[in-house]
C-alpha cells in the first residue's frame, strides 16, 4: 500500500451489523402474522461521560446476570474503552475493565467465556487484542500478530480462529494490507497464521467474518480502495457520502473474481462462490437452525462509509438462506438492518423499514412478528431480549427497555408518543436537547451536565439535574391530562404545579437563592434553539488556519503545564475559529479530544526530532510554540534542514503535546521517549486560557520555510 492511502489501514470497521435493502426482495412479501407496539422507558445513558462520537451503543448481551454494552468509534478513535454492564440486581451500570481499544463494537461467547474481539488498539500496531472474562475478572492477550483490526473469533475443532485486517511491511514506507485468519491451540496465548488473502499496493483486503457450519469453517472477505473523488466515474459521485481524509474508500466488487468465500474442512482452504451475483461487495454470516443466512452488499463503486448510515442507492443487497446445498432468499422486506439476535431458536432483527424501526420475530424465516418502535427512539442501533422485554441501545446513549407489548392497528398513532422516562448528558448547549427537554444553562461551563425526566403518574413530572442552571422541558401531552393541574419536581421539590392551558413549555431557572424559579412559554420541540455560550474573542484580522490555529493551541498546552515548548501533529486541527467570538463549541471543535502530555529532551534531540519530522509527508507534519526555526531544501541530497533555530543543543526542555503524538512519536518525530501524562484534557486547557485571557490577540508562525539552499549548509542556533 502507498504510503499516502497509508492512513487508511487504521480504524475502519464493517461489523456484522447487516446493511440490506428491499430492491432485491421484488415479488416477494413476509407473512405478517402481528404487528405490536413497544413501551420503552429509558434504562440509562451509561456513555454519558464519554465523548459524543463514543456514545452510540454498539452492541447489547446478556451474560451470567449482566447486560453488557458496547460503544465507542474505532473511526474516530475514541479509546481507550470501558467494559460497562448492567446490573439487572441492583439496577446500576458498573465500569468492570478497561481496555485498549478505540471501541467495542461486539461481545462474543466462546467455548463459554466471554471474548472482546479487540477492533482497533489504542497501541502500536505490532499487535491486536483480545479480552476475555475469566473467573478472577478481564485478561488482555496482546498476542494477535500484525492485527490491525480483529473482526470477531470463532472456535473449531479445538481451536480459535480469528478474522482480521493484517499488515505487512515490504520496504520503507510500504505497507501492504490483507486479510488474515490466524489459529491457536492455546485459547490466545500464541497465534499462527493459516490464511491470507490477496493482496496489492493500492486496496486494502480483510476478512470480516468467519464462522462454523456443518463441521466447516466458513470465511468471509472483502476488499476496498482508496479513490480521489476524480478517480471516480462521474455518474458514481452522487452517491459518495464521506471522505476519509482525500480519498473515498471505495468497496472492490469481486475481489476475489469468480469466487466469495474460503471454506476450511480442517485440512484444506478451498474458494468456493456460494452467490451467484454479479458485482458483490460484502457477506455478513450467521447460522439459524441448522441454516446459513447470509446478507450480502453488491454495486460498484460502494462508497464504504457511507453503510454506517444506509446502504447507497447504487448498492444492492439481499438476506440469503443456504442449507448446505441450495440457496433461497428469505421473504423479508426492508430497507436496512441495524442488527440481529438469536435467543432459543428464534431470530431477531432490528430492520428499519419505509423510514420507520422495527424489531421483527421468526422462528421459520417465513411467519413474522413486528414490534414497532415509537418514532422518538432516533437511530436505534442495537437489541437484547432477556424472554420478557427488549432492550434498545440508541445513537444517542439512552438503553430503552420495553415495559408492555400491544397489538397495534395505526402506525401514524407511534409519531405522537413520548418516552415515560429518559437521561441526557452533555457538555455543549447544542447538544442539550433530548427527547422533551434542553439542558440551557450550566453551573460549571464546558463541565458535565446531566438531567433526568419520567413521567412518573398521571400528570407528575419528576427531574432530577447535576450541574444544570437552567433547562426547557417541553409539556408530553401524550402523557399528560391537560385538563388537570400538572405537577413538575425537580431535585426533589415541587416547582410547579398548575394547568397547561394552551402553554407548550415549562423553562427552569435555578436562581439566586439555590430554589428553582418556573415560567410557562411556547416554545416546542421543533422551534427550540440553543444559543451559543461565548467565552472569548479572536481579534486578529486575518482568518485563523489550521497552521495558526495550531500554533495558538501549542502556545496553550505550554502554557497549561509550564513546560519549555510544545509540538502537537497538524492533522489534529479540525475546525480552526471561524468568527471573532469564540464560542464554548468552538474550543471543542477546533481538536480532537486528547489530554495533554510531557516529555524531556536535550535540545540536539530536539533538533533532530524536528529535522525528521520536517521530511515527512504533510499529513505528519507538526506544528511548534516556544521556539522557532528555519529550513531550506537542499536540492541534491533531496531533504529538508535546519538552517536556524532559537533552541539550545545543551538545554533540557520539557516539552508539551498531545497523547495522539506520544502514541505515533516514532513515525512522526523519528524516535521514541519516556513520557508523562499530565490528565488534563486539551479542551479543558484551552477553557482555563480563555478564562485568563479571553482575547486572541496575535499568532506567529515559528516554522519557516526559506525555499531552496545549495548543498552546503552551516546550521546555527540562536537564543
Amino acid at each position: 500500500m502507498r504510503s499516502k492511502i497509508k492512513k487508511i489501514l487504521l480504524t475502519i470497521v464493517v461489523t456484522s451489523l447487516l446493511f440490506l435493502n428491499s430492491n432485491s426482495l421484488e415479488g416477494t412479501e413476509e407473512n405478517v402474522d402481528t404487528l405490536y407496539s413497544l413501551k420503552l422507558a429509558s434504562i440509562g445513558f451509561p456513555t454519558a461521560s464519554k465523548q459524543k462520537t463514543a456514545h452510540a451503543i454498539n452492541d447489547l448481551l446478556i451474560f451470567k446476570n449482566k447486560l453488557y454494552l458496547g460503544y465507542g468509534d474505532a473511526v474516530v478513535n475514541t479509546g481507550p474503552t470501558d467494559i460497562i454492564y448492567y446490573d439487572f440486581n441492583t439496577k446500576d451500570f458498573v465500569n468492570e475493565f478497561t481496555i485498549e481499544d478505540e471501541a467495542i463494537y461486539t461481545y462474543q461467547v466462546v467455548d463459554e467465556k466471554l471474548i472482546i474481539p479487540g477492533p482497533d488498539a489504542t497501541e502500536n500496531w505490532k499487535y491486536g487484542n483480545i479480552y476475555l472474562l475469566t473467573d478472577y475478572g478481564w485478561i488482555k492477550k496482546r498476542t494477535v500478530q500484525n492485527a490491525l483490526h480483529i473482526n470477531n473469533v470463532v472456535s473449531f475443532q479445538k481451536k480459535w480462529y480469528v478474522a482480521t485486517g493484517t499488515y505487512f511491511s515490504f520496504g520503507e514506507k510500504e505497507l501492504f494490507a490483507f486479510g488474515g485468519i490466524l489459529s491457536s491451540e492455546n485459547e490466545g496465548d500464541t497465534w499462527k497464521l493459516v490464511y491470507a488473502t490477496p493482496t496489492d499496493e493500492k486496496s486494502v483486503f480483510r476478512v470480516g467474518s468467519i464462522i462454523t457450519f456443518k463441521n466447516k469453517l466458513y470465511a468471509f472477505p472483502y476488499a476496498f480502495t482508496g479513490y480521489t473523488y476524480s478517480d471516480i466515474p462521474e455518474e458514481y459521485r452522487k452517491y459518495l457520502k464521506q471522505a476519509y481524509g482525500d480519498n473515498y474508500l471505495i468497496f472492490n466488487y469481486d475481489p476475489l473474481g469468480t469466487s466469495d468465500a474460503i471454506v476450511f474442512d480442517g485440512n484444506i482452504w478451498r474458494y468456493i462462490n456460494l452467490v451467484d451475483k454479479p458485482d458483490l461487495c460484502y457477506i455478513s454470516p450467521f447460522t439459524l437452525n441448522g441454516k446459513l443466512i447470509l446478507s450480502t452488499i453488491s454495486g460498484r463503486f460502494v462508497d464504504y462509509l457511507s453503510l454506517k448510515d444506509n446502504l447507497p442507492k447504487n448498492a444492492h443487497s439481499s438476506l440469503l438462506c443456504f442449507d448446505g446445498e441450495k440457496l433461497s432468499e428469505i421473504p423479508l422486506s426492508f430497507n436496512l438492518i441495524k442488527d440481529k439476535l438469536i435467543k432459543k431458536n428464534k431470530l431477531y432483527l432490528l430492520i428499519v423499514k419505509n423510514a420507520r424501526y422495527f424489531v421483527v420475530e421468526t422462528g421459520d424465516l417465513e411467519n413474522w412478528k413486528y414490534y414497532a418502535l415509537p418514532a422518538y427512539i432516533y437511530k436505534p442501533t442495537s437489541i437484547e431480549y432477556d424472554g420478557n422485554s427488549f432492550y434498545i441501545g440508541t445513537e444517542i446513549g439512552n438503553i430503552f427497555k420495553s415495559t408492555v407489548k400491544e397489538k397495534l392497528d395505526d402506525l401514524v398513532s407511534l409519531d405522537k408518543e413520548k418516552p415515560l422516562k429518559f437521561y441526557g448528558a452533555c457538555q455543549l448547549p447544542r447538544d442539550g436537547k433530548f427527547y422533551w427537554a434542553a439542558i440551557t444553562g450550566w453551573e460549571q461551563w464546558g463541565k458535565l451536565a446531566k438531567i433526568t425526566c419520567e413521567v412518573k403518574s398521571e400528570n407528575l413530572i419528576d427531574i432530577k439535574t447535576k450541574n444544570v442552571s437552567s433547562f426547557n422541558i417541553f409539556f408530553p401531552s401524550y402523557l399528560l391530562n391537560r385538563e388537570k393541574p400538572t405537577e413538575v419536581k425537580i431535585d426533589n421539590e415541587t416547582a410547579f404545579k398548575d394547568t397547561l392551558g394552551s402553554f407548550t413549555e415549562l423553562v427552569c431557572v435555578n436562581g439566586k437563592t439555590k430554589k428553582w424559579q418556573t415560567e410557562k412559554g411556547v416554545q416546542t420541540e421543533q422551534t427550540f434553539r440553543y444559543r451559543r455560550k461565548i467565552i472569548g474573542h479572536n481579534n486578529i484580522q486575518d482568518r485563523i488556519n489550521k497552521k495558526t490555529a495550531g500554533v495558538f493551541l501549542a502556545n496553550v498546552l505550554q502554557w497549561s503545564v509550564s513546560a519549555d515548548v510544545a509540538i502537537i501533529p497538524e492533522s489534529g486541527i479540525r475546525k480552526p475559529f471561524d468568527n471573532e467570538d469564540v464560542a464554548l463549541e468552538d474550543v471543542f471543535d477546533l481538536t480532537y479530544r486528547d489530554t495533554i502530555w510531557t516529555f524531556s529532551v536535550q535540545g540536539a534531540e530536539l533538533f533532530r526530532m524536528m529535522e525528521f519530522n520536517l521530511n515527512q509527508d504533510d499529513k505528519t507534519r507538526c506544528l511548534i510554540g516556544g521556539f522557532n526555526l528555519s529550513y531550506s531544501l537542499d536540492k541534491e541530497k533531496k531533504e529538508k534542514r535546519i538552517v536556524e533555530t532559537s533552541l539550545d543543543p545543551a538545554k533540557t526542555y520539557t516539552v508539551a503535546t498531545t497523547g495522539y503524538l506520544v502514541k505515533n512519536m516514532d513515525r512522526l518525530l523519528g524516535e521514541e521517549v519516556n513520557s508523562h501524562n499530565s490528565n488534563l484534557g486539551i479542551q479543558q486547557a484551552m477553557l482555563r486560557w480563555f478564562g485568563q485571557f479571553r482575547e486572541i490577540t496575535d499568532i506567529q508562525l515559528n516554522i519557516i520555510d526559506l525555499g531552496f539552499s545549495p548543498h552546503v549548509f552551516d546550521t546555527k542556533t540562536t537564543k
